[in-house]
C-alpha cells in the first residue's frame, strides 16, 4: 500500500501581489512614514487581519473595540498624552474602556451552599 503524502502550507498562503499591496495600503494611512518603515512584515499583516476581524464584526452587527491604530492620530495622541499626566476623561467620566487581555478580580467572595435531595435527607432520618 502506498502511502500519499499530503503537504499542507501553513501560514504560507501565496496571496496575488495586488491583494497585499492593497491591504498594507489600507493600513499604512494609520502610521506615519517612519512608524510604518520601522513595523515588521509580520507587524504588519497582523494590522490588516485586525482591521479585517473589525470590519467584518461590525459589519455581522456586533460590537467590537476599534482598533488602537486604527483611532485618529490626534485622538490618540491626546489618551497618551492625558494618560501621562492625569486621569483620561473616560475614567473621570466614569467609563472604562474593555480591555481583552487582562482578568478582573472579584471584589466579594461567592459562597456556596450545597443543596440536598430532600430525598437522601429522609432517607438518612430513618
Amino acid at each position: 500500500m502506498k502511502r500519499r503524502s499530503h503537504s499542507v502550507n501553513l501560514g504560507k498562503t501565496k496571496h496575488k501581489p495586488e491583494e497585499t499591496c492593497q491591504a498594507f495600503e489600507d493600513i499604512s494611512k494609520y502610521f506615519s512614514k517612519e512608524e510604518w518603515e520601522k513595523l515588521s512584515r509580520s507587524e504588519k499583516i497582523t494590522h490588516v487581519y485586525m482591521k479585517r476581524n473589525y470590519t467584518t464584526m461590525t459589519n455581522l452587527g456586533l460590537r467590537a473595540h476599534l482598533p488602537d491604530f486604527m483611532e485618529s492620530k490626534e485622538r490618540v495622541t491626546k489618551s497618551v498624552l492625558s494618560d501621562s499626566d492625569e486621569v483620561s476623561s473616560h475614567e473621570s467620566q466614569g467609563l472604562r474602556r474593555p480591555v481583552s487581555h487582562q482578568l478582573r478580580e472579584k471584589k466579594k467572595p461567592v459562597i456556596y451552599e450545597e443543596i440536598s435531595d430532600l430525598e437522601e435527607d429522609e432517607d438518612e432520618e430513618e
